[in-house]
C-alpha cells in the first residue's frame, strides 16, 4: 500500500494522508471551488466535470469522471454535505448516480476530510468509510485508496508554488517564525538600514508587495509577510485580529526590536492597530491611501458587510464574495466584471477570498461614513498619510480626519498617481516614504 494510505478492517474504514506546502486557505479554495476541484479531482489520467458544488450542509455536489482515454464509462457521483467548517473540516456522502442523477442503489460512502494547519503548510487527512467488510474489501480491489491518494498528488500539483524548473518551493528565499499562539508566519526580509515591515493588503500574500518591497531595499532592511490565512502562514480558526498584531509583534523582534510599518488601502486599518498596541517598537508609520469613509462622500461598508462575505464563503461561494466585494466596495461597475473573471488575477482574489472579512472586521468603525473613532488608536511615532493627486475626494476626507484624530500626523500628496500606486508606481511611493521616515540625507 502507497505511503499514507491505512485500511482500518475494524471499521471498514480508509485513511488518506498528504501535508502540502501551501497555506490552509489555498488548500481550503482547492477543495470548495468547483473550477479548482474539477483541475484535480479523480485518479490520474482521469478529467472531472463538475455540475454542482453548493458547499454547505445539505448543499449537494454532483459530478463526473471519465478516463481521458475512454477506455471505461464515466461515473457520476453525488455528495450530499454534512458538516462544513470553513478551512477546518468536510463531510459529505458519496453516491454512485446515473445518467439522471438518481442513486444507482449501490448505498452511499461517508467521507471526512479535516484540514489542519502544519508547520507553513496544511495536512489534508481523508476517511472514507464503507457500509460492511465486503464493500471495503471491493474497494481495495478496486484500488479506490489508490485512486484518491493519485487525485491528492494532483492537488499539490495545482496549489503548491514551482520554480521555474518546476521544482516544488515554499517561496522565494522565505524565512517562519512562531507568534505567539503557535501560528507559523513566513516572511522575507532584504535590503539594509532601518527596518521597515510591509503589511499587504486584503487577499495577497507577500508577492502583492514585492515591488515595493524591492524599492525599499535600497535604504531600509524590509521584511514583508504572508499575513494570516495567505501564503504559507497559518490560518487557525477563529480568526482574531489582535492574532495579526502579534505577528507583527513577533517580525519586530526579527528585525531587532523595532521598526517602521507601512501599508496601502485595506492594510492601514491593521498597521495603525499595531502602531497603537506596539508603542515605541514602532519607529514610523507610512501609509497609502487609507479607505477610510468619514463622511457622505460616498456610500459607507453595508451594516452587514462581514456577515455576508463569511456567508458567501462558508458556502464555498468564493468567487462571489470577491465579486460583492467589487462592487460593494470598489464599486466596480457591474459590465466590468465579465472581462475581470477572464483575467488569472479573478482566481487568486477568490483563493485569499476569506481574507475579505478578516480586514472588514479590522475595518469596522472606519467605513461607515461618521467620525473616526477618538479613542481607538493612541500614537506618538510620526505618520504619514499619503493621497494620490488622481485619488477619489472620500480619501481625502479619511486621511485629513485621521490628521485630525491623531497627534504626528502629517497628510502628503504623491503627484500624478491614484489609488493603485502602493502596487503599481512602487518608486515613487518608496522614495516620498525614505523622505518622511528617514529625510533627505
Amino acid at each position: 500500500m502507497p505511503e499514507g494510505i491505512t485500511i482500518d478492517r475494524a471499521r471498514n474504514t480508509v485513511h488518506i494522508s498528504r501535508t502540502y506546502r501551501s497555506g490552509l486557505g489555498r488548500v481550503w479554495w482547492a477543495w470548495t471551488d468547483a473550477e479548482a476541484i474539477s483541475q484535480w479531482w479523480g485518479p490520474e489520467g482521469w478529467a472531472a466535470t463538475v455540475y454542482e458544488m453548493d458547499v454547505r450542509p445539505g448543499g449537494r455536489w454532483r459530478f463526473r469522471m471519465a478516463p481521458a482515454d475512454e477506455s471505461a464509462d464515466p461515473v457520476r457521483i453525488v455528495a450530499t454535505y454534512g458538516s462544513v467548517v470553513p478551512r477546518a473540516e468536510l463531510s459529505y456522502e458519496d453516491t454512485f448516480a446515473d445518467e439522471t442523477w438518481e442513486a444507482d442503489g449501490t448505498g452511499t460512502f461517508p467521507t471526512t476530510v479535516t484540514f489542519t494547519p502544519a508547520d507553513t503548510g496544511c495536512t489534508v487527512e481523508v476517511s472514507a468509510t464503507f457500509p460492511d467488510a465486503a464493500a471495503l474489501r471491493r474497494a481495495v480491489e478496486l484500488q479506490m485508496a489508490e485512486g484518491y491518494a493519485e487525485a491528492l498528488d494532483r492537488l499539490a500539483d495545482l496549489i503548491e508554488p514551482k520554480t521555474s524548473e518546476g521544482a516544488t518551493t515554499m517561496s522565494d528565499n522565505m524565512s517562519t517564525l512562531t507568534s505567539a499562539d503557535g501560528t507559523t508566519i513566513a516572511y522575507r526580509k532584504t535590503g539594509s538600514g532601518p527596518a521597515i515591515i510591509v503589511v499587504s493588503n486584503v487577499a495577497e500574500d507577500h508577492t502583492g508587495v514585492a515591488g515595493l518591497a524591492a524599492a525599499l531595499s535600497e535604504h531600509f532592511t524590509v521584511i514583508s509577510f504572508d499575513r494570516r490565512g495567505r501564503g504559507a502562514s497559518g490560518d487557525p480558526q477563529p480568526y482574531d485580529p489582535a492574532r495579526e498584531i502579534e505577528d507583527i509583534a513577533a517580525l519586530i523582534e526579527v528585525a531587532g526590536g523595532s521598526a517602521a510599518l507601512t501599508s496601502g488601502s485595506g492594510g492601514s486599518g491593521l498597521t495603525l492597530d499595531a502602531a497603537s498596541a506596539l508603542g515605541g517598537k514602532v519607529t514610523g508609520v507610512y501609509l497609502y491611501e487609507p479607505p477610510f469613509i468619514v463622511d457622505d462622500s460616498r456610500p459607507p461598508a453595508p451594516a452587514d458587510y462581514v456577515e455576508h462575505l463569511e456567508a458567501l464563503v462558508g458556502a464555498g461561494k468564493r468567487s462571489e464574495a470577491v465579486e460583492y466585494f467589487m462592487t460593494r466596495m470598489i464599486r466596480v461597475p457591474a459590465e466590468y466584471l465579465p472581462a475581470m473573471k477572464e483575467d488569472p488575477s479573478w482566481d487568486e482574489m477568490a483563493k485569499y477570498a476569506h481574507t475579505y472579512a478578516y480586514d472588514a472586521r479590522i475595518l469596522r468603525g472606519l467605513q461607515e461614513g461618521k467620525p473616526l473613532p477618538a479613542d481607538r488608536w493612541s500614537i506618538d511615532a510620526p505618520i504619514a498619510v499619503s493621497v494620490g493627486s488622481n485619488g477619489e475626494d472620500f480619501i481625502r476626507a479619511g486621511a485629513a480626519a485621521l490628521a485630525e484624530t491623531l497627534p504626528n500626523v502629517t497628510v502628503l500628496t504623491l503627484p500624478g498617481q491614484d489609488h493603485s500606486a502602493f502596487w503599481m508606481a512602487p518608486e515613487p511611493v518608496a522614495e516620498q516614504a525614505r523622505e518622511f521616515l528617514l529625510g533627505r540625507g
